[in-house]
C-alpha cells in the first residue's frame, strides 16, 4: 500500500535547530547562575527536548526553566537555523504523488516562525506542537493516533520521519512504518523500515 501520510519530526530532522536550541537551555540555566555545556545538554536533548529541560530543572531545583528556555528559543534575533538540503523538494514531491506531510514535534509553537522563514509553512496539511491541546510528548503515539483519526490515515499508509528514537518509537507504538534520517549529531541506529543520510536519498525514493 503507497504511504499516503509522512509524519515529520521536526528539530533536527527539517530544520538544523540542534545548535542554537542547546544554546537557549544554556542561556537559560546561565540565568539561573548554572553554567553547562552544549555538548551535556545536547546529550540529554537526544532522549527529547522536554526530558533535558525536566532533568535539569530537577537538578537544580528550578521550577521556571522551560519559561526562560522559552523566552531565549522565541526570540528572532541571530536564530542560527538552515533547513536541510532538498527538505522543499522533498515535500513538493510527496504533495505531487496525492499524500500529505504532517508535523509532529516536542518543540513549541515558534517553529511557526521557522517555518515562514524556511517557506515550507504551506506544504503541512497539520501541525502538532508541545502547546497543542492534543499534544503527548514522544515516544506516545498519541498524535499519530490523533492525526491517522482526523485525516483518514491507517497504520499501513503512514510514515513517522525522524532522527532520534524517541521519534521512531512513537512509530513503532502506533504501528506505522518508520524512516531515519541518520545525522551527524545524532549517532543512534534504532530499528526502522527505512534509513536514509540525505533527503537526496529520499527523492530517488519518491520516483
Amino acid at each position: 500500500m503507497p504511504i499516503k501520510n509522512f509524519i515529520w519530526d521536526f528539530d533536527g530532522t527539517l530544520l538544523d535547530t540542534y545548535p542554537f536550541t542547546t544554546e537557549c537551555l544554556q542561556k537559560a540555566l546561565l540565568d539561573f547562575g548554572h553554567e553547562v555545556s552544549q555538548t551535556d545538554i545536547l546529550e540529554k536533548m537526544m532522549v527529547t527536548i522536554p526530558h533535558a529541560i525536566n532533568y535539569y530543572a530537577d537538578l537544580y531545583q528550578i521550577s521556571d526553566l522551560r519559561d526562560h528556555f522559552k523566552k531565549y528559543n522565541t526570540s528572532e534575533a541571530d536564530r542560527p537555523v538552515r533547513i536541510f538540503p532538498h527538505v522543499p523538494e522533498v515535500l513538493k514531491r510527496v504533495r505531487e504523488l496525492g499524500a500529505d506531510n504532517y508535523i509532529f514535534t516536542n518543540s513549541g509553537d515558534s517553529i511557526y516562525n521557522l517555518l515562514e522563514e524556511a517557506g515550507i509553512r504551506d506544504d503541512f496539511k497539520a501541525v502538532i506542537t508541545a502547546d497543542d491541546p492534543e499534544f503527548v510528548v514522544k515516544p506516545a503515539p498519541d498524535v499519530i493516533y490523533y492525526l491517522m483519526k482526523q485525516y483518514g490515515g491507517t497504520p499501513e499508509n503512514t510514515v513517522m520521519i525522524g532522527d532520534r528514537v524517541c521519534d521512531l518509537e512513537s512509530g513503532y507504538n502506533a504501528g506505522c512504518k518508520t524512516c531515519h534520517l541518520l545525522t551527524p549529531a545524532v549517532p543512534q541506529y534504532p530499528p526502522c523500515d527505512w534509513r536514509i543520510e540525505n533527503y537526496g536519498q529520499m527523492l530517488e525514493m519518491l520516483k
